[in-house]
């Protein structure tokens, strides 16, 4: 099933994208004139933040952890932070 959630989102605020089922990974299309930043899950957290160009979409994967076997924590939610304001849109598609 796919699952699309599209926002415009406001410069410099993090926005939560929620999403009816979980997944490790997310398509992320930015159609604003900055870049953007995407955390997978429910925190903000700058240090596994993925940066998305103008323009570009792109796959988000959930962090691995090698110490546990490379396993991938499942979410239904993605937060953006964009630099500019514009619409982005995340597609979940399990």
């Amino acid at each position: 099933m796919i699952d699309v959630v599209n926002k415009t989102c406001s410069a410099g605020v993090v926005e939560e994208f929620k999403f009816q089922d979980t997944s490790i990974a997310f398509r992320v299309k930015n159609f604003s004139d900055g870049l953007i930043r995407v955390c997978l899950g429910k925190a903000w957290d700058d240090a596994q933040a993925v940066t998305v160009g103008s323009g570009i979409a792109e796959t988000v994967i959930s962090n691995t952890n090698p110490q546990t076997g490379f396993t991938r924590e499942a979410t239904s939610t993605v937060l953006i932070k964009a630099s500019s304001s514009g619409t982005i849109e995340v597609i979940r598609n399990d």
